[in-house]
């Protein structure tokens, strides 16, 4: 599933493409209704024909467009990506909407396995049930570490609660307790005040090198030219099992947490 990075470098490619841009056409696949969770194909493609795209904007893995009067929000689920063409002359497969702008280019959104997410808001939406966003500069050291105080639980699915934290995933969540020597074994209320301050900073230092690299591709995800994400090259212990660690040279280890597939060096990591 894309996570943060992920979402983040899609927004980023987007918005130069999208921003001023006027949408004049939406065209669905049959399956597109599936995916919306507030409205109907017809309600959306009503509702964006003729708006102006002043803006992107993202908040954990939620992507969002900010149109003059209404505000679509997606979310990628497993395979969700979105491509550009300047034209429709080259159709790929497991489209589901189409956004026809007035300069002539194409944006696809392209879902293979169909999990996405679509709502269409008239106001901006509020997203509830969203932890902070930790890469938009309102999670402090302090506002973390109070996050962390008033738990007891696994650190992992901590990490992972969209409800505390906005748009940490799998992959991150265990390079995260990796880059901190924390052992996804630890629960939160058994962390000092030095392993807190550790683990927020690795995390705002992982997403940070993962968007720089364009995000992680194992499976579907591709950025909007096409082009696979660089960060699965840097990655420390996520898909490693057996192989040694970089840091000590213990072999990683694999365990299944939360229903999730772990990775953790168990020599450096405690």
């Amino acid at each position: 599933m894309p996570e943060l990075p992920e979402v983040e470098t899609i927004r980023r490619q987007l918005l130069p493409i999208c921003e001023n841009e006027t949408i004049r056409d939406i065209q669905f696949s049959e399956f597109a209704g599936a995916l919306m969770q507030n409205c109907d194909p017809q309600l959306f493609r009503d509702a964006l024909a003729g708006q102006r795209v002043r803006t992107l904007s993202r908040k954990g893995k939620y992507l969002i467009f900010e149109c003059d009067d209404v505000f679509p929000v997606f979310h990628l689920g497993m395979s969700g990506i979105f491509l550009l063409q300047k034209s429709e002359s080259k159709y790929p497969k497991h489209i589901h909407v189409e956004l026809k702008f007035a300069s002539g280019k194409f944006l696809f959104f392209q879902d293979m396995r169909r999990f996405g997410k679509i709502w269409l808001y008239r106001e901006y939406p509020q997203l509830p049930n969203l932890g902070i966003d930790p890469v938009s500069g309102e999670l402090s050291a302090a506002a973390f570490a109070e996050l962390i105080r008033r738990r007891d639980m696994n650190v992992k699915l901590f990490l992972m609660d969209q409800q505390f934290i906005a748009g940490i995933g799998n992959i991150y969540a265990s390079e995260m307790l990796h880059d901190a020597q924390i052992s996804p074994h630890r629960k939160t209320s058994d962390l000092s005040d030095n392993e807190r301050d550790k683990l927020f900073g690795a995390v705002g230092k992982i997403l940070g090198a993962a968007i720089e690299k364009f995000g992680t591709t194992y499976s579907a995800y591709r950025t909007v030219n096409g082009a696979s994400g660089e960060n699965q090259h840097f990655l420390q212990v996520y898909q490693r099992n057996g192989q040694p660690c970089y840091r000590c040279g213990a072999e990683i280890q694999k365990i299944s947490l939360g229903n999730r597939s772990t990775f953790f060096c168990p020599a450096c990591q405690k």
